[in-house]
């Protein structure tokens, strides 16, 4: 079959449609564009003259934001065909934010091997705003979307994609199944707008702003023990709330830069300050007034923090530079950029008080400020629990922790899942996440998961099918009754699933019913109910990583380096991704920077990063030389590696009573960490330059403690059998024991 001419005539065909739906959208559009005061992206670039720039600057509110569904979690192309035909992806914005300019240009193309009429329904909020049909055997089906300007005050835009396909049938049972007709959506697939960073006006709107990679940014590569502290802290903070935080120093002289993409406008450039940034690469700074330069670029430089660490010698630092800067600026310039300084630096120059928390003007953007002794209130104020109540513009917390109580369940409700009800024709999935933070206390984690659902009866025979998975891990399934009561399902938890993160999901499966095909199937509705919850259970400590998380809940010593504190933007990475790897509260944390005189005194779970600690256990790993050696017998070893180098290795050890962690970096430099790893029931992590390359187990290799903690037990569906005649042995006993007592009795008595 020749494709080529249907392929081109589906393509102008496509155009045609492109272009009456841009033409549909042009009111949409008009309405999320700017007020006609607001300036464009790049305003202060095309100014003819240099106090035109600042004066432009001055007047620059708005921000950009690019979401692309890689930095929502897609690490791959999203596939839909039967049976999962749609999905609803949520797509963050700044809450209750009117947006301007709002696109979404969704990269896809499609591939249909079994005919039928197909067609492509896309949705935004609920409100169909794409349908075509689809006629070719293979094609581009990439379009792009005008999303309205609306304020959203859930934060999030809902895109529904409905890739669906009829196939023409007689009135005799055939197979409608479609699996050949395949929609594919790359993960470069990209939501872009802009909104008004002064509509920004509080901490709870602006933490919720923040971008996927937030940038956090320290007053230098040296940091106080306090703002190393609160930086590490916001770092772990931003990894619960599903961010990937990147820490960024504000260069010094001597520091080289990364200049790529910023472009210095042509008015500034004939002041020697800005001249010297203008060829762009990495250039090496060499003058304070270039670093006064640096953030005189506003949003159109490299420095664009989204959090800043406050620090003792900030306000000093930035003074100097920008008092070298304006002693290169022409008379006429002196006005504007005053003016500029005094609202472009009104936060991070200012003295913050002790605990203090502010939203204000960073470089011409907001961003949050945090007081370099705020960060373990301030990682608390922002997590699930608080995060609401930071409803001002400028906050001094003296405390904030998560609620803890001798509970025995946790509501899902309480951890941020949301009851929803579903419709299901064939299947349907209902997805929730939690931190291990949130329900580890007191020795005590996650036991038994307890869902509640319900169903509607549906026109088939076969009961609807419910399974429980938590991280991808099956734990439970039944058929249900489906008369639209409540259903319990009990799903015990084996500590090896659990993690820092972990992710439940319900798949609700219906047998599809259509009366000899003489009805068309219709979807019937299930429920998720608040009163689902989790069971907490005491947790043994066992060695290895699950049970460590567990403990770090509760509160941990972090012990690092002093040397670290001389290299901050390099190791804080490292620091933010072991503690959110193995589960440390960082509102409950204790910071230790250990100087190199003498063991350092512990009490408690720690987690050292290369710190060696004398008093720990024994290991059955050792570092001799650059070599790795794993196993109890130096002379016959496990594993015995020389040459490693960009590598770390991470081991579960005790101190006495209490259990801990040490990570210790192999060779002369550290693997780069940029998010965290899910460890499970290991007692040895080996860290490569591509995240966690090996989880071993030393102490239960086999497997066999897993397999005793995973036996079924006597109540469950395949020994129930066994109670009767358990029973039945019990009462045969006392019976026998009866009949030889009344025997004796009558003995006794005839003698």
């Amino acid at each position: 079959m020749n494709v080529e001419p249907t392929r081109r005539a589906w393509a102008a065909s496509a155009a045609r449609r492109h272009a009456l739906a841009a033409l549909v959208c042009l009111p949409a559009l008009a309405a999320a564009q700017a007020p006609a005061t607001a300036l464009p992206p790049g305003a202060a670039a095309s100014a003819v003259s240099a106090p035109e720039v600042f004066r432009r600057m001055n007047a620059e509110r708005w921000i950009s934001r690019v979401v692309t569904f890689a930095d929502l979690g897609f690490n791959g192309p999203l596939v839909l065909g039967y049976p999962e035909t749609q999905r609803e992806i949520a797509l963050p914005v700044p809450p209750g934010v009117p947006l301007a300019n709002a696109t979404l240009q969704v990269d896809a193309s499609f591939v249909r091997a079994d005919g039928g009429r197909t067609t492509l329904i896309l949705s935004l909020d609920g409100f169909p705003v794409s349908a075509r049909p689809v006629a070719a055997e293979r094609g581009d089906g990439s379009l792009t979307l005008a999303v309205d300007g609306t304020p959203r005050p859930s934060g999030i835009v809902r895109f529904n994609i409905d890739w669906r396909t009829a196939i023409g049938r007689e009135n005799t049972c055939t197979d409608s199944r479609t699996p050949g007709n395949l929609l594919r959506i790359e993960p470069s697939t990209r939501f872009t707008y802009r909104y008004d960073g002064s509509a920004v006006q509080d901490l709870s709107t602006a933490w919720a702003a923040l971008p996927s990679s937030p940038l956090i940014m320290i007053a230098g590569n040296k940091l106080s023990a306090d703002a190393y502290d609160s930086a590490w802290r916001l770092g772990v903070a931003l990894e619960r709330a599903g961010k990937r935080p990147r820490i960024k120093a504000l260069p010094g002289v001597g520091d080289v830069v990364d200049l790529q993409g910023v472009v210095v406008p042509s008015a500034l450039r004939r002041i020697p300050a800005f001249a010297a940034l203008a060829d762009g690469g990495k250039r090496r700074i060499k003058e304070v007034a270039e670093i006064g330069a640096l953030m005189a670029l506003g949003q159109a430089g490299p420095l664009q923090p989204d959090i800043v660490i406050g620090d003792r010698a900030t306000g000093s630092v930035l003074a100097q530079a920008l008092d070298e800067l304006r002693a290169q600026l022409p008379a006429e310039v002196l006005e504007p950029f005053a003016q500029w300084r005094a609202q472009a630096l009104e936060g991070w120059g200012l003295q913050l008080a002790a605990g203090q928390v502010r939203l204000t003007n960073v470089f011409g953007r907001p961003a949050i400020v945090v007081g370099p002794d705020a960060g373990a209130h301030a990682a608390a104020l922002f997590s699930d629990s608080w995060q609401q109540v930071a409803m001002g513009p400028s906050l001094v917390v003296h405390a904030a922790d998560e609620p803890r109580a001798d509970l025995a369940a946790v509501s899902l409700k309480y951890l941020g899942a949301k009851p929803a009800t579903l419709d299901v024709l064939s299947r349907a999935d209902w997805t929730a996440g939690f931190d291990i933070g949130a329900v580890a206390m007191d020795g005590r984690g996650p036991g038994t998961l307890v869902m509640d659902v319900a169903a509607a009866p549906g026109a088939s025979r076969t009961p609807p099918v419910v399974s429980v998975f938590l991280n991808d891990v099956l734990l439970a399934a039944k058929e249900m009754e489906a008369n639209g009561r409540r259903e319990r399902i009990m799903a015990p938890i084996p500590r090896n699933v659990l993690s820092t993160r972990n992710d439940i999901r319900v798949s609700f499966v219906r047998q599809q019913a259509s009366d000899r095909c003489r009805e068309s199937p219709e979807a019937y509705p299930v429920s998720v109910l608040a009163s689902s919850h989790i069971l907490l259970d005491k947790i043994e400590p066992m060695g290895d990583f699950s049970g460590l998380i567990s403990r770090f809940a509760n509160g941990v010593n972090l012990l690092v380096p002093i040397a670290y504190l001389y290299d901050s933007q390099n190791t804080l990475p490292r620091v933010i991704t072991l503690a959110a790897s193995t589960g440390v509260a960082p509102g409950r944390a204790r910071f230790i920077p250990v100087v190199d005189v003498g063991p350092p005194k512990i009490k408690g779970p720690f987690l050292a990063i290369d710190v060696p600690l004398k008093d720990a256990d024994r290991s059955d790993v050792k570092l001799q030389g650059g070599r790795l050696f794993v196993g109890e017998e130096s002379e016959r070893p496990l594993l015995d590696v020389s040459g490693l180098n960009r590598a770390g290795l991470l081991e579960v050890t005790r101190i006495g009573r209490d259990a801990g962690a040490i990570y210790r970096t192999l060779g002369r430099e550290a693997p780069p960490m940029d998010k965290p790893m899910r460890l499970s029931g290991g007692n040895i992590a080996i860290i490569g330059m591509t995240g966690l390359r090996a989880e071993l187990n030393t102490i239960d290799p086999s497997g066999q403690g897993m397999a005793r903690e995973s036996r079924p037990s006597l109540t469950e569906r395949g020994y129930w059998w066994l109670l009767p005649l358990v029973v039945l042995a019990f009462v045969g006993a006392l019976l026998g024991h009866a009949y030889r007592a009344r025997r004796r009795n009558d003995e006794d008595g005839g003698s």
